[in-house]
């Protein structure tokens, strides 16, 4: 069989910058068509299809399409919410678009004295068992593997889940929650991973982990390594009976395929000592050098400078840019300070999901609660006020939902 495997789409996305909100949703529809082309038989999704468990019409509009055209092509959907596209009140738009016959959420199991059994979904063409866990805000469904009943032997088996590892973390992750390999289902042929935004891919048992990072960047940092796309998974083409008889392990080929719709520019300033018009000049005589063409422009400065970092006129350097061909214009300046400002603690990770943690941290203790994890209750919290107000929502709806989402979170809508 040959399946491609998604994960983290995060489909309206960069709702502040229309221009790469718009790049990541060509991104996945070019994905799709990649996997039409490619004659896959089912297409996997782990985790974060949409950036939010209410996606802008707009967004929803353009995915049903490309289902749609999955459907007519044959070729069926697979998909499990993530952190992002699951809300605390367990609703998620997967729901709608299953019964719309586009997909099958496929995060579904039995609870009985404690113990979780997963219930599998078959894929009629292929013969694949199919099964998963849906991921929460803060890592919640942690708990959920660590009371995973044995899993069914026989056939080819995936199983599907959006969450991180703790064996397999990257080091600037060490501080993500985490699942142990340990807590994992045994006797799974694939290991659909979501949740990272990095791609690794890694033997378990029998079978294969494999995490295929975003399909579009979703901040500056990822913007910069720009490594991003899906895997497509071919398994042997001798049978299902011939797998079993050698030790019931199917040879697997995962390649990832890397689906880009334009170019990264990058120009690195150092401030050290230098006035905001020197720190100014030397960005535009980046610019000036470089082919912008088609490309995103990533500026980057840094250092303690003898002027005032708001002195730069960045609107007239992204200006310049723009009238070079750039198709977008990103800065980080959270590093570049003034000399008064030195005294300062500078985050030095940018990344804003890693820099609300460090905060989190830092302030843990202040507040004292009775019950639960402070920060796990803490980050589950923040996810919860990133809610956007939707179309047609008026203001006391929007805050109704997010009053009713916080007493979930609590504990106090019983």
């Amino acid at each position: 069989m040959r399946f491609a495997h998604f994960s983290d789409c995060h489909l309206g996305s960069w709702n502040n910058h229309p221009e790469l909100r718009e790049l990541s949703m060509k991104t996945f529809e070019a994905s799709i068509d990649s996997c039409i082309s490619e004659n896959v038989d089912f297409i996997l999704i782990s985790g974060d299809l949409f950036d939010t468990s209410l996606p802008p019409i707009d967004i929803l509009r353009r995915a049903v399409t490309k289902f749609r055209h999955c459907k007519e092509a044959g070729i069926s959907v697979y998909a499990i919410p993530g952190s992002h596209d699951f809300s605390p009140t367990g609703k998620t738009f997967l729901n709608v678009l299953e019964e719309a016959g586009l997909l099958k959420n496929v995060a579904r199991y039995s609870e009985d004295n404690g113990k979780i059994k997963l219930l599998f979904t078959e894929d009629k063409k292929t013969g694949a068992k199919i099964a998963g866990i849906e991921g929460k805000m803060g890592a919640l469904e942690k708990s959920f593997f660590e009371r995973l009943e044995s899993t069914e032997k026989g056939g080819f088996k995936i199983f599907m889940f959006h969450s991180a590892i703790e064996e397999f973390r990257p080091a600037h992750m060490k501080d993500m929650k985490a699942v142990s390999l340990k807590h994992l289902p045994k006797n799974f042929d694939y290991y659909a991973a979501g949740h990272v935004h990095v791609i690794f891919e890694s033997d378990f048992g029998k079978g294969k982990i494999v995490f295929p990072g975003t399909t579009f960047p979703t901040e500056f940092t990822e913007l910069e390594s720009y490594d991003a796309g899906f895997y497509i998974v071919d398994t042997s083409p001798f049978s299902a009976e011939k797998a079993l008889a050698e030790k019931e392990k199917y040879p697997i080929n995962a390649r990832h395929k890397s689906i880009r719709l334009c170019g990264i520019a990058k120009i690195r300033t150092d401030g050290t000592g230098k006035s905001s018009r020197q720190v100014e000049e030397e960005i535009r005589e980046g610019i000036d050098r470089i082919d912008l063409k088609n490309k995103i422009l990533l500026l980057r400065a840094e250092g303690v400078m003898d002027g005032n970092p708001n002195d730069i006129d960045f609107r007239s350097v992204f200006a310049r840019a723009y009238e070079k061909g750039a198709i977008s214009v990103k800065k980080n300046v959270s590093r570049l300070v003034s000399k008064e400002m030195e005294e300062i603690e500078v985050t030095a990770n940018i990344v804003v999901g890693e820099m609300e943690k460090e905060l989190i941290r830092k302030h843990m203790g202040s507040i004292k609660i009775s019950f639960g994890d402070e920060e796990q209750l803490t980050e589950s919290l923040m996810e919860i006020l990133k809610e956007e107000k939707q179309e047609g929502e008026t203001n006391y709806t929007f805050e109704e939902r997010l009053k009713a989402n916080g007493k979930k979170i609590l504990g106090l809508d019983l």
